[in-house]
């Protein structure tokens, strides 16, 4: 317990260093110091001087970095996202490109105790995804901290072509999505593209910012560009729900389609949805399941 007790203090400490004597911030972070096993109560001191007693969540490992957000409404402190410290070195093949991972590897990674669970609510059902920060931590960290914001909440799923992919994420709240930069790309894991994979769409190079695919079968010809890399795949017991979805109207127009626009969803919002493609399903809300 001493032992205990002192790792303990030493993330009080870190976090006093970040409060720089303000008890007006809403938000910080801390390390979660090593040696500590889940379900072990921390005690931190937040910038307002509040002791919190925060159970270390199962996925959850000594030296990642926890973000804490104090809520506006209910004045509580609560856990807005948690960072991976550590990645696995990246297997390369005599030609460069990294070395694609087997499906034992894939198995294990998906099993990982640092795997995070978001729940969409769509109108078809429950889609669980399992989030792996292993494969991409810059994009696993933003889409975990979209869905703690509540970005994903009523969004249409305007993209949606049957044996490709699915695409939400454009909104019409433009002061909303003002909010996110676009973040730089991870690194190439040797993560294959296949059914039920979850990544970012993309313009290029580091243009990741809100806008999430969900693969409809195998791509081994994708993949290749950093911005690509999946941050996670759907649940087995969340296929048939994923291959429920509405793929009717077929792809938007800038790829050849008659579906939704997303330059018109972004700019009338879910009112351009509902009167033109009224078969369309939508994300209803995303949230991270801490169990």
């Amino acid at each position: 317990m001493a032992a205990v007790e002192e790792l303990q203090r030493q993330a009080e400490a870190e976090v006093q260093d970040q409060e720089n004597d303000t008890s007006t911030a809403t938000m910080f972070t801390f390390d979660v110091p090593g040696g500590i096993r889940p379900g072990t109560i921390l005690k931190v001191k937040a910038p307002d001087a509040v002791l919190l007693h925060i159970p270390l969540p199962a996925n959850v490992n000594g030296g990642d970095r926890m973000c804490m957000q104090k809520s506006s409404e209910t004045g509580k402190w609560g856990i807005k996202y948690v960072a991976r410290s550590e990645l696995p070195a990246i297997p390369v093949e005599p030609n460069g490109q990294a070395t694609k991972r087997s499906d034992a590897e894939l198995a294990r990674d998906l099993t990982d105790s640092n795997v995070c669970t978001v729940s969409l609510n769509t109108t078809k059902g429950e889609i669980r995804l399992r989030i792996v920060p292993s494969w991409a931590p810059k994009g696993a960290q933003r889409f975990l901290q979209l869905v703690t914001d509540k970005y994903y909440s009523e969004a249409a799923i305007y993209r949606a072509v049957s044996g490709f992919l699915i695409q939400f994420g454009v909104i019409g709240d433009q002061e909303k999505t003002a909010k996110y930069e676009a973040i730089d790309d991870d690194l190439i894991r040797g993560v294959p593209i296949q059914d039920g994979s979850v990544c970012f769409a993309a313009a290029g190079p580091n243009t990741r910012t809100a806008t999430i695919c969900i693969f409809l079968g195998d791509f081994p010809q994708l993949g290749g560009n950093p911005w690509e890399t999946p941050i996670g795949r759907v649940a087995p017991e969340s296929m048939d729900v994923l291959h429920r979805i509405h793929t009717g109207y077929g792809d938007m127009p800038q790829c050849g389609g008659s579906g939704p626009d997303p330059i018109n969803l972004e700019a009338e919002g879910n009112t351009y949805i509902t009167e033109n493609f009224p078969e369309c399903d939508f994300v209803k809300s995303a949230s991270w399941l801490m169990s």
